[in-house]
């Protein structure tokens, strides 16, 4: 009888032992894939220069830099680009996927001379607030209401994701309601995608800013200052 509770606590203390290695082994794989997934992000040797912002393409053919991804690359994709200060731009075959409207207060709705102007780099019609890009410099320079911290931009992405509305930061619930001060994404990216494929293509793309009051040499650094893109289109 002795013997058979001490093999009884034997194996009992092999399974244990088993199901922890095997925990610890799938926490190293997942590690490990993730790691590769930052390289291939980061690795610019497999990234296509992108020359003209306002017009980005999809032309190369051969497999460098693409990947076919699902929303299981895609969503921790969204979540770092804030903080990483990368852009993340989303293309149907035929041209710009939209995801959303922005309504802030820069826009020039159906071209109205002398409103607020704020030019879509995307999409050519004065006052066309579609969107289809994830960029904090832009979102900031627009007024979008979750750009003054990471956590708004958290909740922003998870409502955009999950569905339903994301209320201004700065309102109560009611009083967004009233003002109509939030953005209603209805029933999320997620449930709208859910089993779609993307093909990921890398890049960067340079950029600059006015630099009439700077000095030649910060006028020189800024104006060769490059930024990473992630583009998604829908297959």
């Amino acid at each position: 009888m002795e013997n058979a509770v001490e093999a009884l606590k034997i194996g009992f203390a092999v399974f244990v032992f088993v199901m922890a290695l095997s925990l610890i082994m799938n926490l190293f794989t997942q590690a490990r894939i993730t790691a590769d997934a930052v390289l291939h992000s980061s690795d610019i040797t497999d990234t296509i220069e992108i020359d003209d912002y306002n017009s980005i393409r999809v032309s190369n053919t051969n497999d460098n830099g693409y990947r076919i991804v699902g929303l299981e690359t895609v969503i921790p994709t969204l979540y770092r680009y804030y903080k990483e200060n990368y852009t993340v731009i989303f293309r149907t075959a035929s041209g710009y996927m939209e995801l959303y409207e922005s309504d802030t207060d820069l826009w020039n709705p159906g071209g109205t001379p002398g409103a607020k102007g704020y030019k879509n780099r995307y999409y050519s019609a004065d006052g066309d607030s579609r969107i289809c890009s994830f960029d904090q410099n832009e979102e900031q320079t627009r007024h979008e209401p979750w750009t003054a911290n990471q956590e708004y931009n958290k909740q922003f992405l998870d409502t955009f994701l999950a569905g339903g509305k994301f209320y201004y930061p700065s309102y109560t619930e009611a009083e967004a309601e009233s003002a109509h001060a939030y953005y209603d994404f209805g029933d999320g990216f997620i449930k709208k995608y859910k089993g779609t494929k993307f093909l990921e293509t890398l890049g960067e793309y340079s950029y600059g800013v006015n630099t009439d009051s700077l000095s030649d040499q910060n006028s020189s650094l800024l104006q060769n200052r490059k930024k990473r893109v992630i583009i998604y289109t829908e297959l």
